[in-house]
């Protein structure tokens, strides 16, 4: 299968400039991304190398609900009345159409591609291919794929992307996903993905029985409650999703809890 890398979480917010306010007190950099004219919307983003957090909001909700050909805009449009909360990640991909294939020959149904493009504050047009799994009854959101219109140093040079914050020279660690069923879904997340599976673990502070999938620029972290502690309450609240991110080489150990989701930065 052609090689994945984790890209970006989204997080679905009702108020991306709060989020990026909290978080610079934080001492993460956050940058205002910019506005998607086509599906109403608008972000704040926060980079760790190339990947990054999107804070993602409705700016005209005229627009957003008629979006038709996006599942990301559709679903936001649908849970953000739930709270803001973490929604879906996006997994990179520099061969779009060998993806395609290799998905396809996993029997999946797909949707897309889906061209985006947004306006930097600079003036700057970065464009991008999303293509979609389309989903049969799972609870869990599965990611979508994406593919940038230029290479890592063009993107890099585009973006202007800040090497370090002052909360150190974080780097993503693990994304976090509250799930139900542990095995099934390290299984099967492991196969669609060809992704390796790490050993299972007790995290006591969670209350939740713990398992990786290692993938390059962030691993992914899947935990079942075992106790009535954060994953329990956040399962009840917005069923399987992302519940934030696991942040390393911070100058010191932090726990951010914003907008219903945890951001958690630990020492070097």
């Amino acid at each position: 299968m052609t090689s994945l890398a984790f890209d970006h979480l989204v997080h679905f917010s009702s108020n991306p400039e709060s989020a990026k306010n909290t978080m610079l007190q934080h001492g993460i950099q956050v940058i205002e991304g910019g506005k998607h004219e086509n599906w109403g919307t608008y972000n704040t983003l926060a980079y760790f190398g190339l990947s990054y957090i999107e804070w993602l909001g409705i700016q005209d909700r005229s627009v957003s609900i008629q979006v038709d050909d996006n599942p990301l805009i559709q679903q936001l449009v649908a849970e953000l009345p739930l709270g803001d909360h973490p929604g879906r990640i996006a997994l990179r991909t520099n061969n779009m159409d060998q993806l395609a294939a290799d998905l396809k020959e996993k029997g999946l149904k797909l949707h897309g591609p889906v061209k985006g493009s947004r306006l930097t504050d600079s003036g700057e047009l970065l464009q991008w291919s999303m293509l979609f799994i389309a989903e049969e009854h799972s609870t869990l959101p599965l990611p979508f794929f994406i593919q940038w219109g230029e290479d890592d140093a063009g993107r890099r040079e585009k973006l202007k992307v800040p090497s370090s914050h002052p909360a150190g020279s974080l780097e993503i660690k693990d994304v976090l996903f509250a799930v139900e069923d542990l095995d099934n879904t390290i299984s099967s997340w492991s196969y669609l993905f060809d992704l390796q599976i790490g050993e299972a673990y007790i995290n006591e502070e969670w209350g939740a029985k713990c398992q990786r999938l290692y993938l390059p620029h962030g691993n992914l972290l899947f935990c079942t409650p075992v106790g009535d502690d954060f994953i329990k309450d956040f399962l009840d609240d917005f069923g399987e999703r992302p519940f934030g991110l696991q942040l390393e080489n911070g100058q010191q150990n932090r726990s951010i809890l914003l907008q219903g989701g945890m951001y958690e930065i630990t020492k070097e």
